[in-house]
């Protein structure tokens, strides 16, 4: 009797642990998979180009004229403002996507002395963007992240017209749009307010770096045109080390002197009038020092070279701007 008890128990106890492990396997087969971020939400801080649409017979840039009862403000060439290289921050949903290239700019106002129609403005241009066939990415209000919102308002340019740019209104939720059009890429950002609505629209280009490595050629060049080569040698703040840029120009001033041995050189100083006369005469004259020794250290005999300071005595411009003055701070090769 107890030994078919025991066997019933342990009979019992061998189903109970069965059956939880089925339905343990069941719930592990069964679980829903994650689903991906879908609507305005994005999964990258960058936009898959390859499902933007390529649209065809919309006109030339920027795409978008002023519908009737409104006008572009300032208008020239179709543009309120229009900047040849600028960047532009992005909003695809839950990440900032960052642009560069040319921008151009439409401010709608009402036209024939009427008030602004956000409705008007709103229907018109969402309407148009929606039937060409361009890719709205995000239509909504700013977002709630903070370094989300801080970036987007660095969304605003100055012009030769005002200033103009994205705005963190309640009233103001704005769409960022994607298309492509004649082999080129284009981002539209659109907002509107009870008193404006405004049309950011980039056509993006990467930046294309134009300024020349200043060569051994074409420093004997000018000196044989002019007599010197000027040149704007990178040295640290307020000293006469130099920085990476500045080592590399050496560089070219040591093959310049290799390339033709009959040439001396006077290394002459320049700085800008930021401080004392004193204070510069003497930084002059260590940065010109500082490129003189670098050169002999190199190999170049120093009966070649002298050195020379001016401090500001000497201008190419008038120290007005900042621009200005870092045309000043310089360093003269002076043929002997």
């Amino acid at each position: 009797m107890k030994k078919t008890v025991l066997v019933a128990l342990l009979a019992i106890t061998l189903f109970s642990c069965k059956k939880e492990e089925k339905i343990e396997n069941t719930e592990q087969k069964t679980q829903a998979p994650s689903i991906p971020a879908t609507g305005n939400e994005a999964s990258s801080t960058e936009i898959n180009w390859d499902e933007v649409p390529d649209l065809q017979n919309i006109g030339n840039f920027p795409f978008i004229t002023a519908p009737a009862g409104l006008r572009i403000a300032h208008a020239k060439e179709g543009l309120s403002e229009f900047f040849e290289y600028e960047t532009m921050q992005n909003f695809i949903g839950n990440n900032i996507y960052t642009t560069e290239g040319k921008l151009g700019i439409l401010a709608f106002e009402g036209a024939e002395g009427k008030d602004f129609n956000q409705k008007l403005f709103d229907k018109s241009v969402y309407d148009y963007l929606d039937k060409i066939g361009a890719k709205k990415i995000y239509q909504g209000d700013f977002p709630e992240d903070e370094n989300q919102r801080a970036k987007l308002e660095k969304n605003m340019w100055t012009g030769k017209k005002g200033t103009s740019g994205l705005l963190r209104e309640s009233d103001a939720p704005f769409a960022v749009y994607a298309f492509k059009n004649g082999g080129k890429k284009y981002m539209v950002n659109v907002q509107s307010n009870s008193a404006q609505g405004n049309v950011f629209i980039m056509e993006l280009k990467d930046f294309e770096q134009t300024i020349k490595k200043y060569s051994a050629e074409q420093m004997k060049s000018d000196i044989d045109k002019t007599g010197k080569a000027i040149l704007h040698i990178n040295f640290a703040t307020d000293k006469a080390t130099l920085q990476p840029d500045g080592e590399k120009i050496t560089d070219e001033i040591f093959a310049l002197l290799t390339a033709n041995p009959n040439l001396k050189l006077s290394i002459e100083g320049h700085t800008d009038n930021t401080g004392t006369a004193v204070k510069n005469q003497k930084l002059s004259i260590d940065r010109a020092n500082t490129v003189m020794y670098a050169l002999a250290a190199k190999g170049i005999d120093i009966k070649r070279l002298k050195a020379a300071g001016f401090g500001s005595e000497k201008p190419l411009k008038e120290n007005n701007t900042e621009e200005n003055k870092a045309e000043n701070r310089r360093v003269e090769l002076v043929k002997i």
